[in-house]
């Protein structure tokens, strides 16, 4: 595609609010080193997808465990944390308010803002104050930079209560880091992730086939499918910039960093073949109004842009188990 939609201005924005979210958590720690497309790398987000196979729900993009996800993605950035709350789609007790409160001030009088789900909207975002006399927390995501009183946490518009702060750190190196971010990736392409019982939404290679399948159906929500194009098109511009730099890094000269350089490098074309594809899907779906996806000719091309796109991604998959296999052999000598 000659020219291609930027969400990303250059690297520098992402609409994914969790990777965001923890991009802005890393400033206040030693590991503001990294950059955006580290982070998104690095936590394996830039390789996301899941997607409700019944009507593309907005809510997909949400559909995991929150506290397991997070937890293993800041640990492969070398981090611990302690979170209270999940998806219960259950307002928090009073104990479960005040425990989180707790958390929140031991973590902002250290210095360091944490992860939250529905701030002022359901989105993650982060808590980077707290004035305990007015009972009112600074927050910011995606809408807005402003004060939540103590009692609207966890009673936003969907009633979940969700904080997470990072409690400490130890210095993993970069080539740990992507092979954590790698076995994360392969896993969600690979495995279904979201195992309640009856859950709609599928992961990976299979949340390709159930976007189709929710095309075939004539039973797509237009938001819902325009939102997550825009996430899942932003998400691979990351990945493929992720892989290229990895490629740009790797500077050793046995035949194991020259044949992962030469992986990382194809694997970046990939996943920049993927982005081409979701970017005419995008064109077809533009956020917000998302065009009209149920009529039988736009639902035809959009099921002939993820075949090709789900076709692509599956190569670059590939690639990033062989990538698996290098790091996986170099570990053992």
């Amino acid at each position: 595609m000659a020219k291609r939609p930027d969400y990303t201005s250059n690297f520098t924005h992402t609409n994914l609010t969790d990777t965001g979210s923890m991009y802005s958590m890393l400033q206040y720690t030693d590991r503001k080193d990294l950059s955006l497309v580290e982070v998104a790398g690095y936590t394996a987000n830039a390789f996301r997808i899941i997607i409700d196979r019944e009507r593309v729900n907005v809510a997909g993009y949400s559909a995991f465990e929150w506290p397991l996800h997070h937890r293993e993605q800041f640990a492969n950035l070398g981090f611990d944390t302690r979170c209270v709350g999940g998806p219960t789609e259950i307002p928090p007790t009073p104990e479960e308010l005040e425990r989180a409160l707790e958390l929140i001030q031991w973590s902002l009088d250290r210095g360091v803002p944490l992860l939250a789900w529905d701030l002022f909207v359901p989105e993650f975002g982060i808590i980077y104050g707290y004035d305990d006399e007015a009972r009112t927390l600074r927050c910011r995501d995606i809408t807005k930079d402003g004060e939540l009183p103590y009692e609207k946490l966890g009673r936003g518009h969907v009633h979940e209560l969700y904080v997470m702060a990072v409690t400490g750190m130890k210095l993993v190196g970069k080539r740990t880091m992507l092979h954590g971010a790698l076995r994360m990736a392969v896993s969600h392409a690979r495995e279904q992730g979201y195992k309640r019982e009856h859950s709609p939404y599928r992961n990976g290679l299979a949340g390709y086939d159930a976007w189709i399948e929710a095309f075939g159906k004539r039973n797509v929500e237009a938001y819902g499918n325009t939102l997550h194009g825009m996430y899942i098109y932003d998400q691979r511009l990351f990945a493929a910039e992720f892989l290229k730099r990895i490629a740009d890094e790797i500077q050793g000269e046995s035949p194991e960093e020259r044949l992962l350089k030469m992986l990382a490098g194809q694997a970046s074309v990939q996943y920049d073949n993927v982005a081409d594809r979701l970017a005419e899907f995008v064109a077809r779906f533009p956020f917000p109004k998302g065009g009209d996806p149920n009529d039988p000719v736009q639902a035809s091309a959009a099921i002939r842009h993820l075949s090709e796109a789900r076709a692509e991604e599956e190569k670059g998959v590939e690639l990033l188990e062989e990538m698996l296999k290098v790091l996986d052999g170099t570990a053992a000598k």
